[in-house]
């Protein structure tokens, strides 16, 4: 059960900060806000707090430290993360807004599977756990 959890937990994430990244790009756009600044203002996912509770003075860290926080991500998914927190303030508004784009289309891709991942397996994990369990139980009586 707890694989399966941690497979829908990975989902959830991944589709948090895919918005995220559409939010941001937004920001960038219309408000050319500072990254502090732009953190700030999008507070309130489990992932952004995570970056602002790691806040030191560069926010490029931060970020990272945060994708290094979340278990549930396999090595692909903190590898984009980390790509995309160092790009972050590196160029003007549209490079950002291009660079974001080009993330969110990667990410999503990244999700789709993730979704169906946790279709498959989360089914096979919970099946598993359901059958060890009326097993043991077969056992003790």
């Amino acid at each position: 059960m707890y694989r399966s959890a941690e497979l829908k937990k990975r989902e959830k994430l991944l589709s948090e900060i895919l918005q995220l990244l559409e939010k941001m790009a937004v920001q960038i756009r219309y408000r050319a806000l500072p990254l502090g600044d732009l953190f700030i203002e999008l507070q309130g996912g489990v992932f952004m707090d995570e970056v602002l509770k790691n806040s030191d003075s560069n926010w490029r860290n931060s970020w990272n430290k945060a994708v290094s926080q979340f278990t549930e991500l396999d090595d692909g998914d903190r590898e984009l993360l980390i790509s995309i927190g160092n790009s972050l303030g590196g160029s003007d508004a549209a490079g950002q807004t291009a660079m974001l784009e080009l993330n969110r289309e990667l990410l999503s891709a990244r999700l789709k599977t993730a979704s169906e991942t946790a279709a498959k397996k989360g089914a096979m994990y919970r099946s598993v756990g359901v059958m060890v369990g009326l097993g043991l139980a077969v056992m003790v009586i």
